[in-house]
């Protein structure tokens, strides 16, 4: 279980990267559009948000491309979202400020790479922690099952509206 997630995070951290640094259609994200401070507890800055769609649209993509139900995104500490996308896994420095976008879908792991004759990870859920300094990836996780934690046990929950890009 580890190595899948493992390499299903390697493969996706660059994809998160690119997605971070502009929107959807490609337009550069520049400095006046930088997000305001994040807080645990707070709402997800409202100039957060947009990133925030387009690095849920990239994972989305990059995963099966299937339309979603819905996705969200909360502000929160990176231990206190592990628990959240990545149950029993911990992080030095724990403290830090992250987003944890979590959506609801069909998901198949694209970036994943899976021995011969073994399978990328399907789920329904996929979780992405997002660094709010940086909006790069740090963790992501993909399961059947919804995550242990709501995101609504964080904080103020904001509806990201999310649509697959088109495969290229």
């Amino acid at each position: 279980m580890l190595m899948k997630r493992a390499c299903w995070l390697a493969g996706l951290i660059p994809a998160l990267a690119v997605a971070a640094c502009g929107s959807a259609s490609g337009t550069a994200v520049t400095a006046s559009h930088r997000a305001a401070i994040a807080e645990p507890g707070q709402p997800v800055p409202v100039s957060a948000v947009h990133r925030l769609t387009a690095i849920a649209e990239r994972a989305v993509t990059l995963n099966g491309g299937h339309p979603v139900a819905w996705a969200t995104a909360v502000v929160t500490t990176h231990a206190r979202a592990l628990t959240s996308a990545t149950p029993g896994d911990t992080t030095p420095g724990g403290k830090a400020i992250v987003y944890l976008v979590t959506i609801k879908g069909h998901f198949v792991c694209g970036p994943c790479s899976v021995p011969p004759g073994g399978h990328a990870p399907t789920g329904t859920y996929l979780s992405l922690v997002i660094d709010a300094r940086s909006f790069e990836g740090t963790d992501s996780g993909i399961g059947p099952k919804p995550p242990p934690v709501s995101a609504d046990h964080f904080g103020p929950v904001t509806d990201l509206k999310v649509h697959p890009l088109a495969h290229k």
